[in-house]
Order: C-alpha cells, then structure tokens, then sequence
C-alpha cells in the first residue's frame, strides 16, 4: 500500500537522523576506545622503562663508564672496551680494545719476573694460581687502570704508565697518567696529553679536566686541561705542598669495619653493621638457617686467631722484639698524624707550609689552598654498643627460630667486642687552620677550631666545618659568622678533591636560592648565609645529601634512624632495616611537604624526572673462592624506582637480577654498565 508522500518523506529523514547518530556514537565509541587503549599502553607499557639497546660481552667487568648525548649517542667504556653507538638505528659506530691480549702477557710475564726475583732473593716460591683465573685478574687490572673523562662530543681516556724495573732501580722514575683525546667521528686517536709531575688527582670540571700536581718550589699547582683541544694552562699555589688533607680525615669512628664474617680470613675483623643487616636480610633461606653455625664457626676462629696472637707476642718479647701491632685500622685515631705536632707557639701560628697538611679544595674554575695542624692532641674513645644482655639466648635450651635472630645477634656483637670494633675514636683535638687563595703568599685566614676540619666552597659563600663548628666566610675568606651545630658533621660523601656530589646529593653543606643548608648526624638546618640567623630546622637522623629542583625546593635524602643509632652506632641487629626516606621540604618555611619510602636515595633529580636508585652485590659467582659463602648470600639486583615530584608517590619500579659497575639518567634515558653488558632503558613520558 502507498504511503501518503508527507509520511514516507518522515521516514526518510527518521533513517538519515537514526544514521547520524550511529555514525557520531561509532566516532565517539571509536575515540574512547582509542583514548581507552592509549591510556591502558600508556600506563602500563609506555610509561615504564623497558630495554631500548643493548650488548653484551663473554668476560666479566668490573669497570666502566657511560654517557648519553643528545638522546640518540651512547659513548660508553665497558672494561677494556671503548665505543660509540648510534642509538636511533642501533648500529655501531666504532669500537676500540684498549686492552689487548698482548697486553695481558706483557703484564703476566712482568709478574713472572718479579716472581723470579723475589724467589731468588727469598727462597720462596711464589703462589701458584690457575692459569685462567691469572689471566682474568691482570686483565681486569689493566681494565681498571683505564677512566672515561669528558662530556658530549669530547671522549677522553686516562691511563697510567708505570716505571720498569730498570727505571725503579735508577731512583728517578715517575708513574705517568697519559690522556688521550679519540675523535668523536671515527674513534681515532685525536691527540695525547701526558702528565709528568708529581700526579695527585684529576677531575671533570664543565669543559676542563682539572689536574693537581707538585710544583719545583714544593708548592702545588692545579693544570687546566681544555676538553676541546687539550689545550694547557697552569695555576701555582704558595706553600701549599701536595697532600690532600681530605685523604687524612675520617668521620669520627675510624673504620667502618666489614660484612658478615663467613670465611677464615674475615675473623677478627670490626664488622659494619649496616653492612652486615643488609647480608643477612638478602641471605637465601639456606644461608639464613646456617647462618648462627657459620658466626659460631668465624667466633671459633677468631679465639684460634687471639691465641696465635698472644702465643707470638709472647714469644717476641721472649725474643727482645717488639709485639707485632693489630692490623686492624679501627683502634687507631681517625685522623690526626702519626705522630701529632705540639705547639710550643702561638696561636697565631699557622701551619707549617714545609709540612704535608696543606690541600686544594675546590672552588668553582679554581681552587683554594686549606692548611690544617695539629696543635694539641685529644683522642676520645667511647664505647658505642649496648651492654651484653644478663641472660644470654644462647642458653636456652629450646633455641629455634623464635630466638634464633636474638641469638645470631648476640654472637655476631660478642665477635665484635673481641675484635675492637665496639668502640667509636673521636677527634677532638685543635686544629690550626689557614685559607688562602691562589697566587697569594699571605692567608686570607687563620685560626684554630676543636676536631678535624673540613672545607666546603660553595656559590657565594664558603664553609668550614670542624666537630660540631661551622665558620662561614665570604669568598675572598673574611669570616661573616660562625654557629654551633647539636651534633658533629659526619654524614654526605662529597670529597674535598672533588668538584662533583656524591650520587646522593650535596653535602653536608649546599648553597641554593640565598639559603644555606647544613647537616649534621641528625638536624638540618637552614641558615640566612649573610647573616648566620637560622631559618628553620628538621630533626632527621643520617641524612646523605640534598637536591634542589628548579623552584628551589628541597629534597632531602636521609633515613629512618633515630638517636640511638648514633650512641649505639657499632651495635650490629641483624632484623632491623633502617630504610631509605625521601623528603620534599619547602626552602622558605621547612615545612615537609611529603615524606616517602621509595626503597632507596634519590639519585638524579631534573624537572619532573625524579629517580631512585639502589643495589646489592654479593659478588660473582665465579669471583668467589668459597662455592659454600657463594650459594647463601643471596643474588645481585639493581631496583630503579621514578617518583613523583607532586606527591612522592612511585610511578614505577624497575627491577634488574644484576648489579651495575656504572649507572647514568639522562630524562626518560638510563644508561647502566653492568658487567658483561651494556644497556639502555628507555620509556614514552608525555
């Protein structure tokens, strides 16, 4: 039947609407599930980190070195092995071996001779190895004698030619560190440098490679070596011999002592505790159940080892000999000479500049020559463990594994009693200190604080720190103020001889944004640098190191300990984990904006890229001599963790069975050396 023409023309436009809206709810569907589908890639793909590039190597490496330039070159040195890599197309762009084989029997044949000599000089036969594993290790030394220096386009390579014999033997020979400049297009050899003078170190310093050296008068000097064209000038210092005071100083306590005491050699020796915590906690359940027969074994050594000792120092004074000293470094003051100086003077003395205490501190294109001496000795030794407990858990007769870790702990603080390691020497004795600038022949400054001083330059102000002191000065050295801190300066791995921070952070004095940061073993401090007022402070126990974002926020990496880990500091408890924290502070107030757990420090911070970083090396397998210590000391990994700048929040982590020689961030790039590889994480960040 015909429909009247006003009905079918509402048909025809029921069908174009109906088809409308399917096509834009198809575009729409189509849209979310595109939108849908690049989030659920992106989340859980994209974003994290996966292996980008990668190669690998047959033989072991326990050195290297590698960067990243413009996000699509890797120059790295893997061992012995130097090269560049185009990282867009994967290819090879050239490779270098700077170790040869001839050179591995050069140097086993030097050590045959050497052999031969001591042997005929002696009587004793030299120690046989496998000729394999003789192999390996001077090739791994020889690896190892080998720096990668530069940035960008500028590779360079430090190496070291040692004497002969023969030259040894005329009393007129010298170690010479040779540089070596490698064209960035081919990989050939650019140029050489050699470095003749009295070598003392050799850092990084922007597009410089800064060498310190002895000069003819017995001052120091400090030679500026052009990464562009190996191009040389030279800064002398007065009076200021070669001697780095920083090589002297240690953080009150002495020696940190070792891991977990598993194999004969290790008995009668200070154990870390840290160290020791960390082992125990990655041992494999294996190692964890015969963990107390192995600490019993090691105690059952250690008391062989105290009856040898007392048996020969008997017998040498029999003799008329003197005893042998203990070996180890523990029971010896941290930091003064061994044979302190007296003053006998004023004091207004300052250092003798004929002595050995002068060193070349830093300061941005240059340096600054910071004497330290002597004056009056005061070494103060502390006890710095817990008294044993009254009731020992090793009498009961029901031991288990309920009590077994009370147990293991009680053996392992006994071993660490008996070998001198429960208590902490701290240096309080006065130092004479004097500034001075290069070129000058008089001090900026001189004076005396209490306890092994320390010296930081820093943007506009520079700091030295002595015990629980800090004086800061201005930079040409005039003194502006001077603050007592609650505990001593102890924590941050920055050197004085060198211009970079330790991989987690600056410290223990950094300057940023007008304000002066301070830590001490348990309180941050903020300080006006001008002024010396302090802005705020933040109770927080064995912090490591600061960043700075770009808005001058504060990142500070320390931990959970507490108070009693500085009293109890040689106090060993197996079970406990003082673990990792990561706080963001704001600069202007102190307050704490997040505090996070993230498994480990901070290690590289820009923009929005904030990483994490943490490893465990129990060694190779094929390192170790004892098959038995191998197999219960749990496996090697590598964890990377981002965080989130806004709330500290983990947006991924990254896990590695291996433990690195090198790791490198560059934004969404992280470069790792490990040892028979070399690879590149990479991941999509919007």
């Amino acid at each position: 039947m015909d429909a009247p023409v006003h009905i079918g023309g509402k048909f025809v436009a029921q069908r174009e609407y109906w088809r409308k809206v399917g096509l834009i709810g198809g575009s729409v569907g189509a849209a979310l599930a595109l939108v849908f589908g690049f989030w659920f890639w992106y989340a859980w793909i994209g974003s994290r980190p996966s292996v980008y590039f990668s190669v690998r190597w047959d033989n072991i490496s326990h050195s290297g070195a590698s960067w990243i330039v413009g996000g699509n070159q890797l120059v790295f040195l893997h061992g012995g092995t130097l090269a560049r890599y185009n990282l867009q197309t994967k290819q090879k762009v050239w490779s270098l071996d700077l170790v040869t084989p001839q050179q591995v029997a050069d140097a086993l044949k030097a050590e045959d001779e050497e052999d031969s000599k001591i042997q005929q000089r002696t009587g004793r036969n030299p120690d046989v190895m496998i000729p394999r594993m003789r192999e390996k290790f001077a090739r791994i030394k020889l690896e190892q004698e080998l720096t990668l220096h530069g940035s960008g386009k500028n590779i360079w390579i430090q190496s070291l030619k040692t004497p002969t014999d023969e030259e040894l033997d005329t009393g007129d020979a010298r170690s010479q560190v040779i540089l070596t400049h490698y064209d960035w297009a081919t990989g050939n050899v650019a140029q050489q440098v050699t470095l003749t003078n009295d070598f003392n170190g050799l850092t990084d310093h922007g597009d410089e490679m800064l060498a310190v050296g002895a000069a003819p008068d017995g001052g120091q000097t400090v030679t500026h070596i052009s990464m562009e064209d190996g191009g040389m000038h030279t800064e002398e210092f007065f009076g200021a011999p070669a001697a780095p005071v920083a090589q002297n100083m240690r953080p009150a306590g002495g020696s940190p002592g070792g891991g977990l005491p598993l194999s004969p050699d290790q008995a009668g020796r200070p154990l870390n505790p840290e160290k020791v915590a960390e082992q125990a906690q990655n041992m494999t359940l294996p190692g964890r159940i015969a963990l107390p027969a192995l600490v019993a074994n090691s105690e059952h050594n250690q008391q062989i080892n105290q009856e040898i000792q007392n048996e020969d120092a008997q017998q040498r004074r029999q003799e008329g000999r003197n005893p042998r000293p203990r070996h180890w470094a523990s029971q010896q003051p941290a930091s003064p000479p061994s044979t302190p100086q007296q003053s006998t003077s004023d004091e207004s003395d300052e250092p003798d500049i004929n002595g050995r205490n002068f060193s070349l501190v830093p300061d941005g294109d240059s340096y600054i020559a910071f004497g330290s001496q002597m004056m009056k000795e005061n070494i103060v030794q502390h006890d710095a463990m817990r008294a044993p407990p009254q009731h020992s858990a090793l009498d009961n007769p029901n031991l288990g594994t309920a009590n077994e870790t009370a147990a293991v702990n009680e053996q392992l603080n006994e071993l660490q009693r008996n070998s001198g390691g429960g208590t902490v020497i701290e240096d309080q004795s006065t130092y004479q200190v004097v500034l001075r600038r290069p070129g000058s022949a008089q001090p900026d400054w001189t004076g005396q604080v209490i306890g092994p001083p320390q010296f930081y330059p820093l943007a506009t102000v520079n700091v030295l720190a002595a015990g629980k002191t800090i004086i800061v000065f201005d930079k040409s050295n005039k003194k502006l103020w001077q603050s007592e801190l609650t505990y001593n300066i102890t924590g941050g791995d920055k050197q004085m001889d060198r211009l970079e921070t330790s991989p987690y952070g600056a410290g223990p004095c950094a300057e940023n944004n007008g304000t002066l940061y301070v830590f001490d073993q348990a309180v941050l401090t903020a300080f006006d640098p001008t002024s010396g007022n302090a802005r705020w402070r933040i109770p927080t126990v064995g912090t490591v190191g600061l960043f700075f974002d770009d808005k001058g926020t504060v990142y500070v990496n320390t931990t959970t300990g507490n108070p009693d880990d500085i009293k109890y500091s040689r106090q060993i408890d197996v079970s406990k984990a003082t673990m990792a924290v990561v706080m963001k502070v704001d600069p202007s107030t102190g307050t704490i904006l997040w505090r996070t757990h993230p498994g480990g420090y901070i290690s590289y911070l820009s923009g929005k890229f904030i990483y994490s970083y943490k490893e465990y090396d129990p060694g190779d397998e094929e390192d170790q001599s004892d098959d038995a210590t191998a197999a219960i000391m749990g496996t090697a990994y590598t964890k990377i963790i981002r965080i989130n700048p806004s709330n500290g929040r983990v947006m991924w982590e990254h896990d590695e069975g291996r433990a690195p020689v090198d790791v490198q961030f560059d934004n969404n790039m992280i470069s790792l050396v490990l040892k028979k590889e070399v690879e590149v994480l990479k991941y999509f960040t919007l």
